[in-house]
């Protein structure tokens, strides 16, 4: 498992017109790589590998002194990269994918990275080299290639073996984002299972019926957004002013994201840890597809559903937790005590469920989480979801136990005994 751990840096001025420096040799040697891949394709009908652009690349060291003057580590990464976006690209167009996605073409590039090797001590043992220098200071010291020692703020220790670093360059400063590999954290034993609901009236609500309000993150910054946007249009291009404004049009929107990061990251972790829950599920949510409503695609954006069920996941394989995402379909539609579907589609202008069978009236959400729930749990089971629940509700087995319905039957009591979800 890998964890990425993120400190600000502060270089001087003299070690911040360096790193500028080498941000655009690396962004022409991106854009040069780019195009030695396409033009080899389109004039010789043949695919230049990432070896090759690393022989021409050692070539290009012992020509040019430019080349020379920037780390070789930070451009094998950058071929790195631009192996990767072909090798997505290749695979989109052998899937037959819509959109093919051609590697484009970039204006500026904002980060570097370098890999941390090994190096044999005087005892034969090989040990990665530390890239943090610390001292007794309020400032560590951050080993960079070819500039020297860099100030940096460690708020946390490091964990485990560090890999690589990336310095990131952002609107509120420099950042350095070190990746380390850490063992696998072993699963804990499922026994507290809980279920949430994402919408964007509510955030999210959880199979126990508590609701958290969506704080609409953009919403709120729109105003000063608009202004902010405004004043820059109004600036000359490429004057003083015009940089100073773009700067700050580019902090606020980070400020924004920081909010919706920070937000994410708590509910996350309450979920799992505050109310001592080590079974999380949701729904497997095509967000990519659900934006594509032009009347909630601002909402949905907002949200950051993908976000949180990222997180939900990593967050899992960090603590040894459990994630578990079910088919989202007719979980809306179907009453969660009965299981059977409403015979009228509801919109999402309805926001109680009424079931006409049983008589049962709940929060459509909430109805929503038990449902996705009972879906996780009839799927640990081995059994299939079905429109009308009544296989998977098992009532033979629910009478038989002498439960009045399907509700009061705990699926999950298979889980006491299972070893992952």
């Amino acid at each position: 498992m890998r964890l990425t751990f993120k400190y600000p840096i502060y270089p001087t001025q003299a070690e911040e017109r360096t790193l500028l420096e080498w941000f655009d040799h690396l962004c022409d040697l991106q854009n040069s790589a780019r195009n030695n891949r396409k033009h080899a394709h389109e004039t010789e009908g043949r695919f230049v590998s990432r070896y090759d652009q690393e022989h021409l690349l050692k070539v290009a060291r012992e020509t040019y002194d430019d080349f020379r003057a920037v780390p070789q580590d930070f451009q094998v990464s950058i071929l790195k990269r631009v192996d990767k976006a072909f090798e997505a690209f290749r695979k989109r167009c052998e899937e037959g994918a819509a959109k093919k996605g051609y590697p484009r073409f970039k204006m500026r590039v904002r980060s570097l990275t370098w890999c941390l090797r090994k190096h044999t001590l005087k005892t034969g043992q090989r040990v990665r080299q530390n890239p943090i220098i610390e001292t007794d200071f309020r400032h560590n010291r951050l080993k960079v290639p070819k500039l020297g020692e860099v100030k940096i703020r460690m708020h946390r220790p490091l964990q485990g073996d560090p890999k690589e670093v990336t310095l990131v360059k952002k609107a509120s400063g420099w950042y350095a984002h070190i990746t380390c590999e850490l063992p696998d954290a072993p699963k804990v034993e499922p026994t507290h299972a809980i279920a949430v609901d994402v919408g964007t009236t509510h955030y999210l609500t959880t199979s126990e019926g508590e609701k958290e309000d969506n704080p609409r993150w953009y919403r709120q910054a729109e105003g000063l957004l608009r202004k902010h946007s405004k004043d820059f249009s109004r600036k000359k291009k490429g004057s003083q002013r015009w940089q100073k404004q773009k700067h700050k049009l580019a902090l606020h929107h980070e400020r924004t994201t920081n909010k919706r990061k920070d937000f994410i990251g708590k509910r996350v972790y309450d979920l799992y840890h505050h109310k001592e829950n080590n079974v999380l599920v949701a729904e497997a949510l095509s967000v990519s597809n659900m934006v594509q409503n032009k009347h909630l695609s601002k909402s949905i954006s907002d949200a950051s559903w993908a976000t949180f069920f990222e997180w939900c996941a990593s967050i899992a394989e960090r603590d040894g937790l459990h994630f578990h995402q079910v088919d989202p379909k007719n979980t809306s539609q179907t009453c969660s005590a009965c299981g059977k579907k409403s015979q009228k589609k509801l919109s999402l202008a309805i926001r109680t469920f009424n079931c006409q069978s049983c008589g049962t009236s709940l929060d459509r959400d909430h109805n929503a989480a038990l449902n996705i729930l009972f879906r996780a749990a009839c799927t640990r089971r081995g059994e299939r979801w079905v429109t009308t629940l009544y296989e998977t509700r098992n009532k033979n087995e629910a009478r038989d136990a002498g439960f009045g319905n399907a509700e009061q039957l705990l699926l999950f009591n298979d889980l006491l005994t299972s070893p992952s979800l």
